[in-house]
């Protein structure tokens, strides 16, 4: 089961993604920002809990430091005939009582200022025959005074099964509690993450790594919908767009489900 920071990562990528709506000036009726859109965060991810993060949509003007949870919107998911109520509990974080299931498909609504907010998703199934050529890898030695040149290892083949041309992204997490860089005044983030694509393989050469140590490689079996925030949608000081949302009635943000898979590989 992979870690839970991996959710909160995926939730930071969309935070940055959203900034740049926090640059576009919208003409309101009221300057109290109570007509704001919600910016609605939720990955829906199989054996646990569904977890919604809800805020206002800044205001060019805003103060950065200005409070957008939002903590009175009314939340709840239907599953066919199920429906999963979510309960705020803090920071405009939503939480139901049920774990998700995999291979089904839900539907979020959210009232909030006496709007109703949807958007829908299928929780995908797990990755199939996930696989990695090799435990291990050895770094190779620079400057060692052998003589020759550094012997340079065979990436790490990972494969698994992708016969509906879905999309999958590879996540590398450093697990060490003081881990060491692989180079000496190097000190690189302790994990990467791929962008999402429709393949069935990936190489994990050691330029892949930062540090010595235990890595968990997590395979994310992830949704169109959450691809598509990973599309250059044009955004600069100079050109202000909207980046992807599948919130309906004027909603901002992502509703989604993902699925994963884990191998573990020691860099030496």
């Amino acid at each position: 089961m992979p870690h839970f920071s991996l959710l909160c990562r995926a939730a930071l990528l969309f935070c940055l993604t959203v900034a740049a709506i926090s640059c576009e000036k919208e003409t309101l009726n009221s300057t109290t920002g109570s007509q704001l859109r919600p910016v609605v965060e939720g990955y829906l991810h199989p054996g646990r809990v569904a977890t919604i993060k809800v805020a206002r949509q800044l205001l060019f003007e805003a103060d950065s430091n200005t409070n957008t949870a939002i903590t009175d919107a009314l939340i709840w998911l239907t599953a066919g005939t199920d429906t999963l109520w979510l309960a705020h509990t803090s920071a405009g974080i939503y939480k139901s009582t049920d774990s998700i299931a995999a291979g089904t498909s839900y539907t979020m609504h959210l009232l909030y200022n006496g709007e109703l907010y949807q958007a829908e998703t299928v929780v995908p199934n797990q990755p199939q025959s996930f696989t990695a050529s090799a435990e291990q890898v050895e770094v190779p030695v620079f400057g060692g005074g052998t003589g020759g040149p550094p012997t340079f290892p065979d990436p790490i083949e990972l494969n698994w099964e992708n016969n509906d041309g879905a999309y999958y992204l590879v996540v590398v997490e450093n697990t060490e509690t003081d881990p060491v860089a692989l180079f000496s005044g190097d000190r690189p983030a302790p994990n990467f993450r791929t962008e999402p694509e429709q393949i069935a393989s990936y190489e994990l050469g050691f330029q892949s790594f930062g540090y010595y140590g235990q890595h968990r490689v997590i395979l994310f079996r992830i949704n169109a919908e959450y691809a598509s925030l990973y599309d250059d949608n044009g955004n600069s000081s100079q050109n202000l767009t909207t980046p992807f949302t599948n919130i309906t009635n004027g909603g901002l943000g992502i509703f989604t489900g993902i699925h994963s898979d884990t191998l573990w590989v020691e860099v030496e």
